[in-house]
């Protein structure tokens, strides 16, 4: 008997899904990879979004838009470690809140 997960793959592919959800792996991983690399206050920021390779967040202020672009490497190795299929090699700041 084969493995369920290649299945699944497969069938994500077949469909044309698998990269919607591995961007959703993306949307899903932010909190915790933004909170190992920006403290607690990561909370305040929103993953909204991934357009072609860059992650969309949503950060109160512009100070927090200048804290992920000078933490941005960071960033996208935690992304890569815990979302890989993903593809996310930037991050774009946008203006918005955590709600």
């Amino acid at each position: 008997m084969r493995p369920l997960g290649g299945a699944v793959q497969r069938a994500l592919r077949a469909l044309g899904l698998e990269t919607g959800v591995a961007r959703a792996d993306a949307l899903d991983a932010w909190p915790a990879v933004a909170g190992s690399v920006l403290g607690a206050d990561a909370s305040r920021t929103r993953a909204v979004r991934v357009e072609g390779d860059t992650l969309v967040v949503a950060v109160p202020t512009s100070h927090w838009a200048a804290e992920l672009r000078l933490r941005e490497r960071a960033l996208v190795s935690g992304l890569r470690e815990r979302a890989p299929d993903a593809g996310v090699r930037r991050i774009r700041a946008v203006p918005g809140n955590a709600e």
